[in-house]
């Protein structure tokens, strides 16, 4: 490690792998951009657009034939069938949720994915600025701009542009709301309404911010974490309305759809328990994660929110795209933490490391088969544990009045 060290002290080492990251990420974000504006089939503008048209998404995600009857629709899966793919509605997202993407209906379905591949790249521009003015505030800038190239010349960031994906939209949001709480006067009604609107915006892709909303727990930003979710119930009970449908089927209905795509996940708990275990699992884990967060002192934000990434990515659904915000996790080994015991916190680095390149990269490289899926499974969930357990330390130190 130390020889490593010295060897990036070398003025030309630290140039060259920053001018060799730079053109990989260079080819990365290229390739993303042309299989975004080919394929953007996660997108889900058709589920938006048929909310918008009054037409239940959720009734059409089951009954795909329905669709080919709307001519605005059909115009939309005509991009996709006419170079011999499949593309169906797979309204997964809440009413609320949908209706987030409702200013871009009003672009055709071309000009749309244009338009959304733009805002994911300035997604992404935001989200490099936003962790560096929170938990990248302190690394020098070379480190993290190492930090920030790689994440984008990964296979995650790549194929999250690629498809159209959600994250980089809601993670940005998300980051948002913690920079104007850790900038913003505290107690003003203008923090409190911009932090809750960002949260409220963020959890487009519940599925990650939920459980890094817990961070917001930790701060105990109750009052945020409250109006943030009032504002998706009184939107559900608008679209109910607006579809003629009762509140309770507007909140089953998605879920119906989502569950049909348990099992097709990168190495979440779906793809390696049954229905039932899975559920339970997760709920165990999330229970946890809400005691933690709690009960967690005050000075390990880096800690709880790394913990919570690392947990999030796993306890539902997600396809290894959502993965690019793994490099996050990578804030709490910027300080030195002496009581870890040295020697054991260097090890954890490097394991981090080894992990991130084989998520990145060696998943990839397999064409993400089995056998890789569950290797880098067992590495990923051991990291996770130890960083559970290393955060359970933290809090048992601090009642012994360590």
């Amino acid at each position: 490690m130390n020889r490593l060290k010295q060897l990036f002290a070398i003025k030309g080492v630290r140039t060259a792998v920053l001018i060799v990251l730079a053109l990989l990420a260079a080819v990365s974000v290229y390739t993303g951009i042309g299989n975004a504006l080919e394929f953007s089939q996660d997108f889900q503008w058709d589920a938006a657009k048929s909310l918008c048209m009054r037409l239940d998404p959720y009734e059409l995600s089951l009954d795909p034939q329905k669709c080919e009857t709307v001519p605005e629709l059909a115009e939309f899966y005509r991009m996709f069938t006419d170079r011999g793919l499949t593309q169906k509605m797979e309204a997964n997202q809440f009413p609320s949720l949908l209706l987030l993407l409702a200013p871009m209906t009003v672009f055709s379905p071309k000009a749309a994915i244009v338009v959304w591949l733009i805002l994911n790249l300035l997604f992404t521009a935001c989200i490099v600025i936003l962790l560096r003015r929170t938990f990248f505030k302190d690394i020098s800038l070379y480190a993290y701009a190492i930090g920030v190239l790689i994440m984008l010349a990964g296979t995650p960031y790549r194929n999250q542009l690629g498809v159209g994906q959600h994250t980089l939209f809601a993670f940005c949001f998300f980051m948002l709301a913690v920079c104007l709480d850790s900038h913003m006067r505290d107690g003003s009604i203008g923090k409190t309404a911009a932090v809750s609107f960002c949260l409220f915006v963020s959890y487009f892709k519940y599925t990650l911010t939920a459980p890094l909303a817990l961070y917001f727990l930790y701060r105990k930003r109750y009052k945020e974490l409250a109006l943030s979710v009032a504002g998706h119930i009184v939107l559900t009970e608008a679209a109910a309305l607006w579809l003629g449908r009762s509140f309770i089927y507007m909140i089953k209905a998605p879920l119906s759809v989502a569950s049909a795509l348990v099992a097709e996940g990168g190495i979440d708990l779906g793809v390696f328990l049954p229905g039932a275990l899975a559920y339970i699992a997760a709920a165990v884990i999330g229970i946890g994660l809400v005691v933690i967060s709690l009960m967690l002192p005050e000075g390990n934000e880096d800690v709880l929110f790394s913990l919570l990434i690392l947990w999030s990515l796993v306890l539902t659904y997600h396809r290894t795209y959502d993965f690019f915000v793994l490099s996050a996790v990578y804030m709490m080994f910027m300080r030195d933490r002496k009581e870890a015991y040295p020697a054991l916190w260097a090890g954890a680095r490097s394991y981090y490391w080894l992990l991130l390149v084989a998520v990145y990269f060696v998943l990839r490289i397999f064409n993400e088969n089995e056998p890789s899926k569950m290797a880098v499974a067992v590495a990923y969930y051991m990291f996770a544990i130890c960083t559970g357990i290393f955060t359970v330390r933290l809090i048992k130190e601090k009642k012994n009045g360590c």
